[in-house]
């Protein structure tokens, strides 16, 4: 992807503070009713269901694939044209890589390169989706996702290592080494839009995205790297390791984690 693929929006900081960092209560009971409901894939934002019974239901109320973005149902496809931008916002970050890709790719057909990523990328959905977590984007055999407070809840960085455990975990059983990163720190989330505004997502930007991808380098496959901050979040009390991170002064303190 191209780094001017998409361009950051801003504006709208009180409302995109409010349903991230606080939590609209409208948009919380929208999600709660909606996960009762059958079934995936869910939008992004309200969890409203696109397939069986609950995605049939939900289509009389509107709630369809937004045409521009099926990672959204409509209505809050709508939200995103009528309130652009974004706000910086407390989170946990988490970042996904499979190991040793190269060495795979000289070694294995497209065809099992590409059933290996799709398996990992299906992996991946379930252990952030089912954890209240945000998926923001896949980069290759990379994936980004969020838990804000106002949208995972107050035990978001729990749900972001739990997330992660599982994730390494269910990428190591399926013979797929995934290293895991993940860091708690405010970071600036908001709208991205592409093609002259016809197409907006949601992203995070910030020096604490950089550290969660440093960090899932850092990791071994089966492995999950907290940073400082997100081990104390959680209570974790075991050692620190200061570990060498590209793009880093000093080194990054670090609590390591087998899955």
């Amino acid at each position: 992807m191209k780094d001017d693929a998409f361009a950051r929006e801003d504006g709208n900081e009180e409302v995109w503070r409010h349903v991230f960092a606080v939590g609209a209560a409208d948009l919380l009971d929208q999600r709660t009713f909606h996960a009762r409901l059958p079934s995936p894939p869910r939008c992004r934002l309200c969890k409203a269901p696109f397939r069986g019974v609950g995605g049939f239901l939900l289509r009389w109320k509107g709630k369809r694939p937004a045409k521009r973005n099926p990672n959204f149902c409509s209505a809050c496809d709508d939200f995103l044209d009528k309130h652009p931008g974004g706000a910086e916002v407390p989170m946990s970050i988490l970042y996904a890589d499979i190991r040793k890709s190269t060495e795979f790719t000289q070694t294995h057909s497209s065809d099992e390169v590409a059933r290996r990523v799709n398996r990992f990328l299906d992996i991946a959905t379930e252990a952030i989706t089912e954890s209240d977590g945000f998926l923001l984007a896949f980069y290759g055999d990379c994936v980004l996702a969020n838990w804000p407070p106002g949208f995972s809840g107050a035990d978001y960085v729990e749900k972001a290592v739990a997330s992660g455990l599982t994730l390494a975990q269910a990428s190591r059983e399926a013979g797929i080494p995934v290293g895991v990163g993940v860091h708690s720190a405010d970071a600036y989330m908001c709208s991205v839009r592409a093609q002259q505004g016809s197409f907006r997502d949601v992203s995070v930007f910030g020096p604490a995205v950089n550290l969660a991808a440093r960090l899932s380098d850092a990791a071994d496959g089966g492995e999950v790297l907290l940073s400082r901050e997100t081990a104390e979040a959680v209570g974790f009390d075991g050692p620190l390791e200061a570990v060498e991170l590209k793009g880093f002064d000093q080194p990054i303190e670090v609590h390591r984690l087998q899955s």
